[in-house]
């Protein structure tokens, strides 16, 4: 039986291309990439899976035994089953456990209810507004408030007005369409850089010329750093990232006005402005001037749940391999990228644990195409063994 064994095991059962959720693992695994952390999922996209990699192994789970002293679950509490009893509520000790998130608000309409499981130690709330409201949607438990981390990286040039949004009616899609057609009636020149896959009213916003259709990307904050406003008028968040991520860039933003807001700072006519739909003119003519303001970081406290441990991660990364190719190279008749053909089973070349990963099965076909002859240590790098034939 396979086993995925680290101190730390952050668990996400599906990670699309874009999401708080998604933003929220990346921003914890870069945060606290120095402890023994590993990301496990049952499905990942791509580019989610190469940026994620840059700081912690990534996990395409199946059926493996996970063997952790922390485990951190999003919305899905079935992995337990795979997860060592030893960390069980009953089992855990001081140091240890199973905990799971919170990031959506359960008390809203058509929010569905909280996954929960008895083996859980804590639920993470990670606003005081959801902590406060937990036993209103909690049928047991525990909960802690542990903020989200996030920690802003370097930024390319951006534009004016920029949403990286859904476009679902929860998330203002009605609104947004009538500001845009008020700048317009007013007058105001405006270029707005709508991030979504969504359809909802594209037929309609996206007829407009100052309105641009981006599907969904990852790199949100390059769109942030000349941005003006960032209008996402949503009648319901956990704790948006996305407002922070503009709000910490000393971007203002435009929304509607949310119970957590409050709590972290977020005011009309200091650093938002806060909208709906009787005051949409109002807000229009404010935004030509938009507003100057620093925004104290919201502090997360992972660093007290986190089990303390080295990470092996970047050892392991800069290891490289002599390799021995396998006969399915053959087999399949597959090209190997690095070569530029086919090898003959038993040929030896030398590859990193990137590229390792990749061939013993990380790939398309499921399949090992070598096998490990010698580990070579980093230092021992200088004289690269000869590729050879058996």
């Amino acid at each position: 039986m396979k086993v995925i064994k680290h101190a730390n095991i952050i668990y996400v059962r599906k990670i699309y291309p874009t999401g708080g959720v998604e933003t929220y693992v990346y921003e914890l695994v870069k945060k606290y990439q120095d402890y023994d952390v590993a990301v496990v999922c049952k499905e990942i996209d791509p580019a989610q899976k190469k940026r994620l990699k840059k700081f912690c192994r990534v996990y395409v789970h199946t059926d493996e035994t996970i063997d952790c002293k922390v485990a951190i679950l999003n919305a899905d509490p079935t992995i337990i089953d795979f997860i060592t009893e030893k960390i069980w509520k009953e089992n855990a000790g001081k140091d240890e456990g199973i905990y799971m998130g919170i990031h959506i608000d359960y008390t809203y309409p058509g929010m569905g209810d909280l996954p929960q499981d008895p083996r859980i130690k804590n639920y993470i709330a990670i606003t005081q507004d959801i902590l406060n409201k937990f036993p209103l949607f909690s049928k047991s438990g525990e909960a802690i408030l542990c903020r989200n981390p996030l920690e802003l990286e370097e930024d390319e040039p951006c534009l004016i007005l920029v949403s990286p949004t859904r476009l679902a009616p929860e998330k203002g899609g009605d609104i947004m369409l009538k500001l845009a057609n008020t700048l317009d009636e007013l007058n105001i020149n405006f270029l707005w850089l709508i991030l979504t896959e969504d359809k909802y009213h594209s037929n309609v916003i996206f007829q407009n010329r100052k309105v641009i259709h981006v599907k969904n990307r990852l790199d949100v904050g390059n769109f942030l750093k000349f941005a003006d406003w960032m209008v996402i008028p949503s009648s319901v968040e956990g704790d948006s990232y996305s407002f922070k991520e503009a709000l910490y860039r000393g971007v203002p933003i435009v929304a509607k006005h949310l119970p957590y807001f409050d709590e972290i700072g977020i005011k009309d006519g200091e650093n938002a402005l806060f909208i709906d739909d009787n005051n949409i003119e109002e807000v229009a003519k404010k935004m030509l001037k938009p507003l100057k303001f620093t925004f104290k970081h919201v502090e997360d406290s992972y660093d007290k749940l986190l089990y303390k441990s080295e990470s092996r991660y970047k050892e392991e990364m800069s290891m490289r391999y002599l390799v021995e190719a396998l006969p399915e190279y053959e087999k399949l008749n597959v090209d190997d990228k690095d070569l530029g053909r086919v090898p003959t089973a038993g040929e030896q070349w030398e590859i990193d644990r990137e590229r390792l990963d990749i061939l013993l099965g990380d790939n398309s076909y499921n399949t090992a195409f070598v096998k490990v002859v010698e580990e070579i240590k980093p230092e021992a790098t200088e004289e690269k063994p000869k590729k050879k034939k058996k």
